[in-house]
């Protein structure tokens, strides 16, 4: 046993972090699951309690007498009364603290600090395992962020929409896919960072940020939104939330271990995904909050088959893809 797992040290290694992945998701959604409702239902008693904490303050007091204006404005900002309050507070905080993650992420890549050299190391490592069978399923799982598959994903979507009369949905999710790969586009062309050495896909674009890997957080993040805001159900929220993470971190792996990208081109394309998901939902609750989108719509069987049609559809559609296009690229 100990010789077999010294021979193929990479790929237990690799099923070892898959397998850590996998336990550290389940406790946290079997966490949220069990508490977190009880949590949400307590935050606004809480948040009560806080502000009125805060309005026993002199210093606040003195805010509001000396600059009113000021200090409404901030009390506003910090209402959980309604969307433009602290809903949209946070939301404009999560966007620049992505930023400022991107921005150090992409001065540590230009100015080949210590995490080019780690690059360089898990490059070396995943080369091992190119003639390994984990390979075939890999290119399964990276194909689902091809553009191919986007595009067969944007149709499907739209016709979804269309069918069930909340076309404004659009509107977000075309934010989070086109702005998403115009910005991992442009920033390629900036950066001309070349792949790994060893890669086994031939590829004519550039390294930095992966675009896969921006596509997998920015459009199939954005379709967890949607489930998560049609569902009615606590614990199949936080599921679709749980899954599409593991989803991700599945599809920034196959890149890696395809030597299609270092890693910190694919987390700089988490990063990107990220920014641009948080813009289509800020968009998207925005539009609801003016009765442009409403997430308490009645599902009839019909639409719900269609969403299921939708899922089989793109599943043959990415097999089909990876069999015929991406199998006969390795090199």
């Amino acid at each position: 046993m100990i010789t077999l797992i010294q021979k193929n040290q990479q790929l237990f290694l690799l099923g070892v972090f898959i397998l850590l992945v996998m336990v550290v998701l389940w406790v946290l959604q079997y966490v949220i699951i069990r508490y977190g409702q009880k949590v949400l239902n307590q935050v606004p008693t809480y948040w009560t309690v806080l502000e009125q904490y805060f309005g026993k303050s002199k210093r606040l007091t003195r805010l509001k007498n000396n600059y009113p204006k000021l200090y409404h404005a901030s009390l506003q900002r910090l209402t959980v009364q309604h969307f433009y309050g602290l809903p949209l507070t946070v939301l404009f905080l999560v966007m620049g603290y992505i930023l400022a993650l991107f921005f150090g992420l992409v001065e540590d890549v230009v100015t080949s600090d210590t995490i080019v050299a780690t690059d360089f190391f898990v490059s070396q490592q995943m080369s091992m395992l190119s003639e390994s069978p984990v390979v075939t399923f890999f290119i399964f799982i990276t194909s689902f962020a091809s553009t191919a598959t986007t595009c067969l994903i944007v149709l499907l979507v739209c016709i979804l929409c269309w069918v069930i009369r909340q076309p404004y949905i659009l509107v977000g999710f075309l934010i989070a896919t086109l702005g998403s790969t115009i910005f991992t586009f442009l920033s390629k062309l900036l950066f001309h960072r070349t792949r790994p050495v060893d890669i086994l896909l031939f590829e004519q674009t550039d390294s930095f940020p992966s675009g896969h890997a921006t596509v997998t957080v920015a459009l199939y993040g954005f379709l967890a939104y949607m489930a998560i805001r049609f569902s009615r159900n606590f614990a199949t929220q936080v599921r679709i939330a749980v899954i599409t993470v593991f989803f991700s971190l599945l599809v920034g792996l196959s890149r890696i271990l395809l030597n299609e990208h270092y890693l910190s081109d694919v987390l700089g394309g988490y990063l990107v995904g990220a920014l641009w998901l948080t813009v289509a939902i800020s968009v998207t609750e925005w539009l609801r909050t003016r009765d442009k989108v409403d997430w308490q719509i009645s599902w009839s069987v019909t639409q719900v088959r269609l969403v299921w049609l939708n899922i089989v559809c793109v599943l043959i559609g990415t097999s089909i893809y990876a069999e015929f296009y991406q199998l006969p690229l390795l090199i």
